[in-house]
């Protein structure tokens, strides 16, 4: 079975596509554990934990050689282009000493290594807790006020990943905005609400986003992880063609402001929610908020279709478990 080293293995992603690979019964699943406490969780969770590092690129040339590593992924969450840059950096580096040390034998040819990264996702959430973006709420600015150039910074990151397709097989997911597990990224953007709901105010609670352009793109965490399944089973075949790998993911979409309006009756609100255009991008727009994602590619290469596709349907489900997993993180 293939041997899949998951970077990110407790985060929003990473748990979700853990448990995926692992329910599927055709991968083994690897996590590196900094200390024994992180390796009995990885363990309790069927993760295989490993000694080591991806720090320096001598590091990871032996944490992947010596315990076989097919594919590695590359989940967390992106704060900004330097962390995932470096990771994509050190992965290639170990891969080229691998390439070096063959060369200097009669040894066989071997696969290359196949990294698949997840981009355009929510910057918010920790890549140790799903719970760990939860954050003391002020109502206006949470979601008015993004990191400058972040959606740039995703694109030139992209870029690079694409480039190393030398030395790599590569795969990009992008699946729009995540939904569903409690979602803890979705603080940024729901701050104005959760405010609202924890102080009982009948004032207007105003989200920046531009009422003539509120139309997103949404997946479930679940779909997602099946989708990064599915790019990890089809790497070779993918880069073996030419095939552009990168797969656009959505499994519904509408205008924003209408999940707005039914979170803050599930939420218990007593004022409306209402949008407005912000004087600068918004938090959505700045963090690769897509508007028209296309899944075409994704479903005729990958193979891949959503399973959970009524986001808007059943906004009273996940209003629910956004809520209860709130109240989870306050007890903490």
């Amino acid at each position: 079975m293939p041997n899949v080293l998951v970077i990110g293995p407790t985060g929003y992603v990473g748990s979700a596509l853990s448990e995926q690979l692992i329910r599927s019964g055709d991968h083994y699943v690897y996590a590196a554990s900094q200390n024994e406490e992180e390796g009995f969780r990885l363990a309790t969770n069927e993760i295989i934990p490993l000694k080591g590092s991806l720090d320096s690129p001598q590091a990871a040339f032996e944490l992947i050689s010596s315990n076989k590593i097919d594919v590695i992924v590359d989940t967390t969450s992106y704060n900004d282009k330097t962390t995932k840059s470096k990771i994509l950096s050190t992965i290639v580096d170990a891969e080229k000493i691998k390439r070096e040390q063959l060369s200097k034998g009669n040894q066989p040819i071997q696969p290359k290594l196949g990294f698949v990264t997840v981009s355009g996702i929510w910057t918010q959430g920790s890549t140790e807790d799903p719970y760990g973006s939860f954050q003391t709420m002020t109502a206006e600015a949470q979601s008015a006020v993004p990191e400058k150039g972040l959606n740039e910074s995703k694109l030139l990151y992209e870029q690079e990943v694409l480039a190393s397709r030398a030395i790599l097989d590569v795969a990009i997911i992008q699946p729009s905005f995540i939904w569903a597990r409690g979602g803890a990224s979705w603080t940024r953007i729901l701050g104005p609400l959760v405010e609202g709901a924890r102080t009982g105010s009948t004032d207007v609670m105003r989200i920046a986003v531009d009422p003539e352009d509120q139309m997103y793109c949404f997946t479930n965490i679940d779909d997602v992880a099946v989708a990064i399944e599915l790019a990890v089973n089809k790497l070779q075949l993918i880069n073996g063609n030419s095939v552009h790998p990168v797969f656009e993911l959505v499994g519904d979409q509408f205008p924003i402001g209408l999940l707005f309006e039914r979170d803050a009756h599930y939420f218990g609100c007593k004022g409306k929610a209402e949008l407005y255009k912000p004087e600068k991008t918004g938090f959505l727009d700045v963090i690769g908020g897509n508007h028209n994602a296309n899944r075409t590619r994704a479903e005729q290469i990958l193979g891949w279709y959503p399973k959970k596709r009524y986001f808007l349907r059943d906004t009273f489900i996940y209003a629910n478990s956004f809520m209860a997993a709130l109240a989870l993180a306050k007890r903490k």
